[in-house]
């Protein structure tokens, strides 16, 4: 069986949990190398796009890109699917889960009009976010993303609103997806599915 190693940041709700959740949900025993910023900066001219999670196969291969790595992994599992219509799902959800990652770089900006950025990401920008998402949620009518079974874009989607609740981007509630049911609902259920629940506890120290 390939050898696997996850680089990545330690910090919950980060674009590698989305992989350690994958990887942990579909049976693959893999290395989880966490490293600090400072530990980034001295490796990062030797990765393919200077940036991590970076997925190391066999000592050999490095994979960059969380995109990349959740459907590599999600084919080998099972966890993104053959079916061309439900691909598709599952590819619009996980470009939705960068889109919500893009609002946090907002959150940590250093210039006269920061607060100004800072004050409309969180009264506009966020809840815009969080509609769409409700909605879209609210029209698929099903546990999870895509169906009954967990797939590579609910791991994104965790990942990504346990960011959002964890109380690293100041100035915004970390129950802002309590207001939003079909949000809460996903999530809980994935918080409560046995693997991801495993993971959690695990993994709650680090």
């Amino acid at each position: 069986m390939p050898s696997y190693k996850l680089t990545y940041f330690g910090f919950q709700g980060g674009r590698g949990d989305s992989i350690r959740l994958a990887l942990h949900h579909g049976g693959i025993p893999f290395t989880d190398e966490r490293i600090t910023h400072e530990q980034l900066g001295k490796i990062k001219d030797s990765l393919p796009f200077g940036q991590v999670p970076v997925l190391t196969i066999n000592d050999k291969t490095v994979v960059p890109q969380e995109g990349a790595i959740l459907r590599y992994i999600g084919r080998l599992t099972g966890a993104y699917p053959d079916d061309k219509d439900k691909a598709l799902n599952q590819d619009v959800l996980l470009g939705f889960g960068d889109d919500l990652y893009a609002v946090v770089p907002l959150f940590f900006q250093d210039h006269p009009g920061k607060d100004v950025v800072k004050k409309t990401t969180i009264e506009e920008r966020i809840p815009k976010l969080f509609d769409c998402l409700e909605k879209h949620l609210a029209s698929r009518g099903t546990t999870y993303c895509d169906g009954n079974d967990l797939s590579v874009a609910d791991f994104k989607l965790f990942a990504a609103l346990t960011l959002f609740k964890t109380g690293m981007l100041q100035g915004l509630s970390t129950d802002i997806i309590d207001n939003y049911p079909h949000i809460a609902k996903l999530y809980q259920a994935i918080e409560k599915h046995e693997k991801v629940a495993s993971w959690l506890q695990k993994n709650k120290a680090k």
